[in-house]
């Protein structure tokens, strides 16, 4: 039988640390650690911590994608919604100019941070659930034709020419409507009521996932016409944000208004058909701010509590990696 130095050519290196620029399959001793290590190819999924937003706000909504991502809306105390709007460039936030009617648990979705699209919400006082429709252009917000329904603590998915919004409150709901950038239309219910769902993808292939009122794991597939219930996600709950789309999301965080403590850190990766937990936020929290992909997701602010500015940004991919080898 063949030993390592045989097949590499050369011993075990014995080294206090790990070797400056390893090859692919090496291994080595690490002496500083008392652990052997290896460099190899492997899938890596983790949250990176990133620059915090301006202001720190829960019940906000997002747009666009990891390195051009737009934040808008939100609440700090019962009092105060937020019409702030601040663009995400990958390293740093800018406040941008804001939105027309300040207000929390609004529907949002978009591209890029320069064409977006907020609808719904709700402000207080007086108490108001609100049916206008913003769009953004990369520099205002413009006040656009109203949704059929008035609802906070929906979700929206899409652009601002051709999205979805669906689920809502008062009284959970699963109306639907779809945005063509001039009117919004009436479509088919979800098949499960809800507020506070998590949604990704397009006007026309949509994901639903989660929600409260009652509590649910469903998870529901919309074609363009229909929505369809999939399965399950795996941890019960108000999900806190979503990226992706229909075949490849992620749906990260969230909350559970019935349970204490009622925050959640953990990240579900859907593949089409499954969700499969992967690696949690590094700050637990719910009502926060999503966009990107499933493999390159934003998620910022949120409900800590108190409300925060926090921001991380998930990776999902396939590289050369350092390893501990255990037994």
């Amino acid at each position: 039988m063949s030993d390592y130095k045989e097949v590499v050519g050369t011993a075990i290196k014995n080294v206090a640390g790990d070797p400056p620029a390893p090859l692919e399959g090496e291994l080595w001793y690490n002496s500083s650690t008392d652990s052997f290590k290896i460099y190899k190819t492997s899938t890596f999924l983790s949250w990176a911590t990133g620059n915090n937003m301006n202001t720190a706000r829960e019940s906000l909504t997002g747009a666009g994608t990891q390195t051009s991502g737009l934040a808008f809306g939100g609440i700090t105390n019962p009092n105060t919604r937020h019409v702030a709007t601040e663009y995400y460039n990958g390293t740093n936030w800018t406040e941008l100019n804001n939105l027309n009617a300040g207000r929390s648990g609004l529907g949002g979705c978009g591209a890029s941070h320069t064409a977006a699209l907020a609808f719904g919400g709700f402000s207080n006082p007086p108490v108001t659930r609100h049916v206008s429709t913003e769009t953004w252009n990369g520099t205002n917000w413009t006040e656009v034709n109203n949704l059929n329904t008035g609802r906070n603590e929906l979700t929206g998915c899409g652009t601002n020419t051709a999205a979805l919004a669906f689920g809502g409150y008062p009284t959970p709901t699963g109306k639907t409507e779809t945005w063509n950038g001039t009117n919004w239309t009436e479509v088919n219910d979800l098949g499960e009521s809800r507020n506070n769902p998590g949604g990704c993808g397009t006007n026309t292939a949509a994901l639903a996932m989660g929600g409260t009122d009652p509590k649910t794991s469903a998870t529901e597939l919309w074609n363009g016409t229909n929505w369809t219930e999939l399965n399950d996600f795996n941890t019960v709950r108000e999900m806190g944000a979503a990226a992706g789309i229909s075949t490849a999301a992620i749906g990260i965080g969230g909350s559970d208004p019935g349970q204490s403590p009622n925050l959640f850190a953990n990240t579900e990766s859907w593949n089409g058909t499954n969700w499969t937990e992967v690696a949690d936020l590094n700050t637990k929290r719910g009502s926060m701010g999503g966009g990107g992909t499933g493999t390159l997701a934003l998620a910022f602010g949120g409900e800590s509590p108190p409300p925060v500015a926090a921001t991380e940004e998930w990776s999902e991919g396939t590289g050369l990696r350092t390893e501990t080898i255990t037994s």
